[in-house]
């Protein structure tokens, strides 16, 4: 744990962490495959069925993932709009017009103490929307500085599409699985 509080954590680190991880693992899991492939367990086709398989369940893990290690290891602590209007009504009427505008159904705002003062937001699919925000950022006074970054970061959040990255992961783990089948066969 020493190791992981002299590194400075934010959410973008860790969901870099994540995809390196997986890719990593995607690789690795296609070297059984091609062995299969090579004892015609299962066929070409197979294969690469199961490196799309392995890659979409890295997608549908990934919010669960990432709600758990910044629980872990961010201390977040996960709010409804509804339980900010008690402390910060502004922002949370900011974030309900913002969530209306944007269609973003469900958001769900992760309040961290930690050093990184990055605002963050990650879910699957457009849905399951968390919006990370470090909690020294709303008890200041610094509604001016947030609001902008915090509506930024929403409009990200529905433009960014894990899908295009796990394709490309399996893209590459595909190649990966044609070279070892190539080294198997000379």
């Amino acid at each position: 744990m020493s190791i992981i509080r002299v590194m400075s954590l934010s959410p973008s680190k860790i969901l870099n962490s994540y995809y390196i991880a997986t890719f990593m693992l995607g690789a690795l899991f296609t070297l059984p495959t091609a062995h299969w492939v090579a004892d015609k367990e299962i066929g070409l086709r197979g294969a690469l069925g199961l490196i799309l398989c392995w890659n979409v369940l890295f997608i549908m893990l990934l919010p669960l993932v990432l709600d758990f290690l910044e629980r872990r290891l961010m201390k977040a602590r996960f709010l409804q709009i509804e339980e900010i209007k008690e402390s910060n009504p502004e922002l949370a009427l900011a974030l309900d017009q913002q969530c209306q505008k944007l269609a973003i159904p469900g958001l769900k705002l992760a309040i961290t103490d930690c050093h990184s003062k990055e605002v963050f937001s990650y879910g699957l699919w457009g849905a399951n929307a968390r919006l990370m925000v470090p909690s020294e950022l709303l008890e200041r006074d610094c509604k001016s500085e947030v609001l902008p970054s915090i509506e930024a970061e929403l409009s990200k959040f529905t433009r960014r599409n894990h899908n295009v990255i796990y394709l490309i992961f399996a893209g590459f783990q595909a190649v990966i699985l044609s070279l070892v089948l190539a080294s198997m066969i000379n």
